[in-house]
């Protein structure tokens, strides 16, 4: 397995999608690349924060924010945002 097929396949592996013979392909490989194990740890990291963040409240007017910017981006969206 190279870099680039680890990194394409990083996220089935960590849902657990891949079959058994290319996932011992990529932890082999991630075993003796730093490079895709630092990879594999930012992107484990990634998804932690992601879930943390998934049950914070949004404040309203952040909410209302986003979606006064998604409704002009909808009317004109070659219009750049100032």
């Amino acid at each position: 397995m190279t870099c680039k097929e680890l990194t394409e396949r990083v996220m089935a592996y960590r849902d657990r999608e891949l079959p058994l013979h290319v996932r011992l392909s990529l932890q082999f490989h991630a075993a003796i690349c730093s490079c895709c194990r630092n990879l594999l740890s930012t992107y484990d990291e990634t998804v932690a924060i992601g879930a943390d963040l998934a049950n914070e409240e949004v404040p309203e007017e952040v909410a209302q924010l986003f979606d006064d910017m998604l409704a002009r981006a909808m009317v004109d969206p070659e219009k750049p945002e100032d």
